[in-house]
């Protein structure tokens, strides 16, 4: 990570890094809300695709327009950054549809374990997305804190 790059552009160049461009940010029309998490968000592009007729983009540069946009909001609103988090201490957001998530911890502080226990708690839930994330200021609503990586079923773990 370069530390003199904000998160927001850390996203930007994931997202050209896959084939998408900043367009796929400033051309949508989706607003994000305070308590849109990175799945309600691509929901919402989702969404607006097929409403506007738009051509259809891979789900994983969905995910990455959408974690630019929430990263950009997180950085317009610094109360979306109550504290530091602690590495090892995971949280897992399962995107149930329909903008219902769910956030519970992780028992393990290898990123790798947890990535595995956290994709068996996705597919048991039946769920298509998730993401892991550092806590922030001990807020435990789902969608806050530092992105640590998102799992897609169609693409399998990124970041």
């Amino acid at each position: 990570m370069n530390s003199t790059q904000s998160s927001s552009e850390q996203f930007m160049q994931n997202l050209k890094s896959i084939g998408g461009s900043e367009s796929d940010v400033d051309q949508a029309v989706y607003v994000v809300r305070d308590e849109d998490t990175v799945e309600n968000v691509v929901s919402g592009l989702r969404i607006e695709q097929r409403q506007h007729g738009s051509a259809a983009r891979e789900s994983s540069i969905l995910h990455a327009a959408a974690e630019v946009m929430v990263s950009r909001r997180d950085e317009q609103d610094r109360a979306h950054h109550a504290g530091a988090s602690q590495e090892g201490e995971y949280q897992l957001d399962i995107h149930l549809g329909a903008g219902h998530s769910t956030r519970e911890s992780i028992p393990h502080k290898d990123i790798e374990e947890a990535k595995s226990w956290a994709r068996a708690r996705i597919e048991a839930q039946g769920a298509e997305f998730g993401a892991i994330y550092f806590p922030a200021g001990g807020d435990g609503v789902p969608g806050t804190g530092a992105l640590v990586s998102s799992y897609d079923r169609s693409v399998g773990w990124y970041r």
